[in-house]
C-alpha cells in the first residue's frame, strides 16, 4: 500500500473514545503521547488489518501495559507504559456509522512541510516479514512506546483512578488515522499536540482522520520521546 505523506484525508469517519474506572472522579480529557516510533508501529498495523478484514468483521484488539501484565504486548504496533491504563481497539462497532457522502469542514491541519513534495510511504507486505522473522524498523530499539494520561475538570490526572481506555472506529477510520499517523511521522516536531474534533464542532480541532461522536471524551495526541521499552520492564534486557 502506498501512502502520501503530503496532504491530509477528507475528513469523514467517526470514532469514539471512552474510558472505564471504578470512580467518581469524571473525565474530562485523554491525551495520548506517543513516540515518532509508536505512530509509525500504530499506522503501520492499523493499515495491515485495514487489507485483511472486511467492513462487517467486528475485532477487540487490546494492548496490555509493561511491568504491570504478565504478558504485554504491541499487537497494535506499540507498547503501553506501566502508569498507562489498557488500551482496548474496537473495530467496526460503531452504531453511528458515517454519513453518505459528508465531510467535515473547518478543521484545523497539522503541520505539513511541503505539500507539493510528493513524498510517499510504501507499507510493506506482512506476509514477507512473518515467513522469515523480520523486525520492521519501528521495533528494533523498541522505543515504540505510548503513555496514555486521563484528567478532570481541573486538569488534575485521575489515570490511576481508570482502568481501561476504549478507542472504537470504524474500517475506514482505521486507513484514514493509520494515513494521518504517517503523515504526521514524516513532519511531526518537538511537543507537537492535536486535539481532535468533534462531531458537532469540528472547528476546534485538527484533522488526524478521525472525528469524535458526541459522547466521547475529548481527545489529544502528543508526540514525545518515552525511552525504551527497556527503561520500564527488565524483563526486555
Amino acid at each position: 500500500m502506498i501512502i502520501n505523506l503530503s496532504k491530509s484525508v477528507p475528513l469523514t469517519e467517526l470514532c469514539k473514545i471512552t474510558a472505564i474506572g471504578y470512580t467518581t472522579e469524571i473525565a474530562q480529557w485523554i491525551e495520548f503521547t506517543l513516540s515518532h516510533e509508536a505512530m509509525i508501529g500504530f499506522a503501520t498495523e492499523l493499515l495491515w488489518l485495514y487489507e485483511d478484514i472486511d467492513d462487517n468483521r467486528k475485532l477487540n484488539l487490546c494492548t496490555y501495559q509493561l511491568l504491570v501484565d504478565p504478558s504485554p504486548n504491541q499487537v497494535i504496533g506499540f507498547y503501553l507504559t506501566p502508569d498507562s491504563p489498557m488500551l482496548v481497539i474496537k473495530i467496526n462497532s460503531l452504531a453511528q456509522k458515517k454519513e453518505e457522502g459528508r465531510e467535515y469542514k473547518n478543521w484545523k491541519e497539522i503541520f505539513i512541510r511541503a505539500k507539493n513534495s510528493n513524498q510517499y510511504y510504501k507499507i510493506n507486505d506482512p506476509s514477507e516479514s512473518i515467513e522469515i522473522n523480520i523486525l520492521e524498523p519501528y521495533e528494533l530499539s523498541r522505543r515504540n512506546l505510548m503513555k496514555i494520561d486521563i484528567f478532570n475538570n481541573e486538569g488534575e490526572n485521575i489515570t490511576n483512578a481508570y482502568s481501561t481506555v476504549i478507542f472504537e472506529m470504524n474500517r475506514g477510520g482505521m486507513k484514514d488515522l493509520a494515513t494521518m499517523l504517517l503523515v504526521w511521522a514524516n513532519n511531526h516536531k518537538k511537543e507537537d499536540e492535536y486535539d481532535l474534533p468533534y462531531v458537532h464542532k469540528t472547528d476546534c480541532g485538527y484533522n488526524l482522520g478521525l472525528v469524535m461522536t458526541r459522547d466521547s471524551i475529548l481527545a489529544k495526541f502528543k508526540c514525545q520521546d518515552l525511552g525504551t521499552a527497556y527503561n520500564y520492564d527488565s524483563r526486555f534486557e
